[in-house]
């Protein structure tokens, strides 16, 4: 695996595959998948199993406390990430537990040619750009969560391929658990160096269950899981990713130019 070098003058960068596909407008009359027999089959029996492999075979991925897992799974739950890996993230979170898990991703992940459909069979479900839309939106991931089922938002929202740090982020995105009476965990991906080639290996670590403080008011609420969540995941990468393949070099954007 070639080592590059990314430089980057806010931390809100985007250096994902999807930065320049043109984008679905996700609007009012924008139709989530509903379940149907066709979508458990599509799911259980076939797009599982291959994340699995291609999980295992290409990454090398192994779990650490797992077993936080049967704590949170007699209900919905929410799970916080760092977003590092574009083929990574999007079939990891399948793999946490046997029920369905969905994914909030931006509208240019539904507007792939060729995968669009698929990434919405797999459980993606994109932000709204519509009043509407977005009240859609969160109707579904009520239903979702009622159906006992993860739902997984990578707060960083921009990927940053391999990056072995946690990047700051918005508290608001904690609204949603907060709001639904749920448990959140924290799921943060770290690099280790595999015994042959280059390429990283990933060590999948699960803290929590995480639950906001009723005490406080609503906003300081979500400021106090987020912190929560965030030191988790900083911890984390401290303890366990112990092996950089690319370079991030902060450059403000008068000297990029």
């Amino acid at each position: 695996m070639k080592r590059k070098t990314y430089y980057y003058s806010s931390y809100t960068d985007d250096f994902g595959i999807t930065e320049n596909v043109k984008k679905t407008i996700v609007g009012d009359d924008y139709k989530y998948n509903p379940s149907n027999l066709f979508s458990f089959l599509w799911y259980y029996l076939i797009a599982m199993p291959i994340a699995f492999l291609i999980m295992k075979i290409s990454f090398h991925y192994k779990f650490i406390n797992k077993k936080i897992i049967k704590e949170v799974k007699k209900t919905g739950f929410y799970v916080y990430a760092n977003h590092t890996n574009f083929v990574g993230d999007a079939l990891m979170p399948s793999l946490l537990q046997y029920r369905r898990n969905n994914i909030i991703v931006r509208s240019d992940t539904v507007s792939i040619t060729g995968i669009k459909h698929l990434v919405k069979d797999l459980g993606a479900l994109p932000l709204g750009d519509t009043y509407k839309a977005s009240k859609n939106l969160l109707k579904e991931m009520k239903k979702r969560i009622e159906k006992k089922e993860s739902i997984t938002i990578y707060p960083e929202a921009h990927i940053w391929p391999y990056y072995t740090g946690i990047r700051p982020f918005s508290s608001s995105c904690m609204k949603y658990p907060i709001m639904m009476g749920v448990p959140s965990i924290a799921m943060t991906i770290c690099y280790q160096r595999r015994r042959f080639g280059n390429k990283p290996k990933m060590v999948v670590c699960l803290d929590g269950p995480f639950y906001p403080d009723l005490d406080l008011p609503n906003k300081e609420r979500e400021e106090k899981l987020a912190d929560d969540i965030y030191a988790a995941l900083k911890t984390r990468t401290m303890q366990y990713s112990t092996y950089s393949i690319n370079e991030y070099i902060h450059k403000p954007k008068e000297e990029s130019k």
